[in-house]
């Protein structure tokens, strides 16, 4: 143990972190030219840039990628679209999905719910929220088996006070969105 040297508890901690994740480290020495440290991680461990909502007392992110932008829906334009579905956003009508319907969500709307517009392929559409809270970037983690079938979902995420996070998957609420709205137009 030198003045420049350690004792390497730091790294033990790493290398236990990264065993956790299912992953493993490698060092190499070469002696004169230093050492290289190799981190594997497996792919079902992502980090992604993420818009953080809250529908009812859930908390969401929808993948930054698909985000265009955020409107606000205002109390009359709420009333306005009853049974439509639409918002009129710069002259171009965009359908809209109220997320606290597809996810059953218990209590009240907030009087001012929020608009993310996103894009699925060609499509454009809104996801009605409670509240945008911010970006934030997200860890992937896997679901489990037993929750693997869950569509409108592509993983769960672990935010900063310890609360889980369920990371939506955009196409796939189009599609849901879709379908359901065939389904309405069928029965009318």
């Amino acid at each position: 143990v030198t003045s420049l040297s350690g004792r390497g508890v730091g790294m033990d901690v790493v290398k236990r972190t990264i065993e956790e994740l299912r992953g493993n480290i490698d060092v190499r020495s070469n002696p004169g030219r230093g050492s290289e440290v190799t981190l594997r991680l497996p792919l079902t461990l992502a980090i992604i840039d993420g818009l953080l909502v809250r529908i009812g007392r859930g908390r969401y992110v929808i993948p930054l990628t698909a985000v265009e932008e955020c409107v606000e829906l205002t109390p009359q334009d709420d009333l306005r679209s009853v049974g439509r579905n639409f918002l009129n956003i710069r002259d171009t009508l965009v359908p809209f999905i109220r997320l606290r319907e597809q996810f059953r969500s218990p209590t009240a709307p907030d009087p001012y719910q929020k608009v993310v517009i996103v894009s699925a392929g060609e499509s454009r559409v809104g996801l009605v929220v409670d509240q945008v809270i911010g970006d934030h970037q997200t860890v992937i983690k896997s679901l489990s088996k037993l929750h693997a079938d869950v569509a409108s979902f592509s993983g769960p995420t672990i935010l900063g006070d310890g609360t889980v996070a369920l990371i939506l998957d955009v196409p796939q609420l189009v599609e849901d969105g879709r379908a359901q709205d065939d389904r309405l137009k069928a029965a009318s």
